[in-house]
């Protein structure tokens, strides 16, 4: 019986410990306090603006060199102008910042935000572990979707729609 006993208590300091690290079921902002470069001008975007957007946000996750990313890239550009769902954030990285304005040129991408992460501090905050990634953040910049490798543009419109 002491055994039981002992077992239970374990097991309970276990799942409350597990409470109050994960937080509960409440999502909490993901927006990490960061600010990255903007292609176009070179001037700072402050990430934190998407805790209070006026529409959900999906942020890609893209470097240079990748086949898939610039298999994807026209479909981006596409989505990027033509979808009132969400407003995109195209974040570039893996690369030095030099060898990106030939992938935005070479897919024409005007249309989403383009933004450039030399130091890997937001890939690394949203743990994006290779690329193309995705994610789709609500107005509150909470993470509510999530693709890593190549994904369906339909899916993450779908789920915008959703929130």
């Amino acid at each position: 019986m002491k055994r039981l006993l002992a077992a239970l208590a374990c097991a309970a300091i276990v799942v409350v410990a597990l409470v109050l690290t994960t937080g509960g079921d409440e999502p909490e902002s993901a927006v990490p306090a960061l600010t990255v470069t903007r292609m176009e001008d070179d001037s700072p975007y402050d990430l934190t603006q998407l805790a209070s957007a006026e529409k959900p946000t999906l942020l890609w996750f893209w470097a240079p060199w990748c086949s898939v990313c610039n298999g994807e890239a026209a479909e981006i550009q596409q989505l990027a102008a033509e979808t009132d769902a969400f407003d995109v954030v195209a974040i570039g990285g893996r690369d030095e910042l030099a060898n990106a304005p030939a992938f935005v040129e070479r897919h024409g991408m005007t249309a989403p935000t383009m933004l450039f992460d030399e130091t890997m501090q937001v890939w690394e905050h949203y743990r994006i572990p290779g690329q193309p990634g995705a994610i789709l953040l609500d107005t509150d910049g909470v993470e509510r979707g999530r693709w890593l490798g190549a994904f369906d543009t339909d899916l993450a419109v779908e789920a915008a729609q959703q929130l």
